[in-house]
């Protein structure tokens, strides 16, 4: 009868062993290894390939990061071209040189811009975003030329699509415009009202007509698309042109405060809405507007005034 063998706490030294976790652990370290080892080299091998792409390049002398193109984004009056030419940008130079706070403090240096923001973009390509000051109205100047001018009065340079703004006229401004810095006269003495911003002043007269236009835009801005153009009558204050019908507003001495210009606004919508058409408005009355209708309306007094 065969003996029953015993059994062993250890393993008989030789004895196979037995497929387990610990073989499959050791078999996915080796495939991650692999694996790392593998993507190092392709790594290498294509940074190589890049050296030596660019070697060529870098034999004749050649830049690899190169502008070729300035883009501009926001611009309404000033053209691409314009803005190009403040940033100081020119296309073939080294992108990598290209100072980005310089440009946006060359393009925010004009009148017409008030803030701009410049953006590197690799490998050749730089955009040039920028607000543009919005012009208030147009000053007719003594020689007959259009003056674009700020809510502030500050003087806008020429630009190239300043023609196609519709903006209302201030005619019969008195006075040259002043230059603004902060600087002297010719003759040494300090302008007074001088800002720190580039350009020229507005005349004190322009702004009180500015300031007329500001507070009709806030009332409405149908109000504002309303006047054509308000003329500086000297003596007589200031008197208004309408668009749709070419009608004369007096306002006499003094800007209309937002009272005056409501009275206004009321009149023109009460004539408008029956069809009729104005040859004249008197606001130097107080509390009412004279109203003189087109030849076979009458005249007659609104808000507040009598017939």
């Amino acid at each position: 009868m065969r003996k029953r063998r015993g059994t062993t706490r250890g393993r008989k030294r030789g004895a196979r062993r037995k497929p387990g976790k610990n073989r499959r652990v050791g078999r996915r370290a080796w495939t991650t290894r692999h694996a790392a080892v593998v993507a190092s080299a392709v790594v290498l091998v294509a940074g190589m390939g890049y050296a030596i792409s660019r070697a060529s390049m870098w034999g004749r002398r050649e830049e690899p990061f190169v502008l070729s193109e300035v883009e501009v984004v926001g611009n309404e009056v000033l053209t691409e071209g314009e803005v190009v030419a403040l940033s100081g940008l020119e296309v073939g130079s080294n992108l990598l040189s290209v100072s980005i706070s310089d440009v946006e403090e060359s393009v925010a240096s004009s009148p017409r811009v008030e803030r701009a923001q410049a953006l590197r973009l690799l490998p050749d390509r730089i955009v040039v975003r920028l607000d543009e000051t919005p012009p208030a109205a147009f000053v007719v100047a003594a020689a007959g030329e259009c003056i674009e001018v700020t809510d502030a009065g500050l003087v806008l340079p020429t630009a190239e699509r300043s023609t196609l703004i519709d903006l209302p006229l201030i005619t019969g401004a008195v006075g040259e415009m002043a230059p603004a810095g902060g600087g002297t006269a010719e003759d040494g003495t300090a302008i007074e009202g001088a800002t720190d911003a580039p350009g020229m002043r507005a005349t004190e007269e322009v702004l009180e007509v500015l300031e007329l236009l500001r507070v009709a835009r806030e009332i409405s801005p149908l109000l504002w698309m309303e006047i054509s153009e308000v003329r500086i009558a000297p003596g007589s204050g200031l008197v208004i042109y309408t668009v749709a019908d070419g009608a004369e507003i007096r306002v006499g001495s003094g800007a209309l405060n937002s009272q005056g210009l409501n009275r206004l606004w009321m009149v023109l919508r009460d004539v408008r809405e029956r069809g009729e058409a104005v040859q004249s408005i008197d606001l130097r009355y107080r509390d009412q507007a004279v109203v003189r209708l087109r030849p076979g309306s009458g005249r007659r007094a609104l808000a507040g005034g009598t017939t």
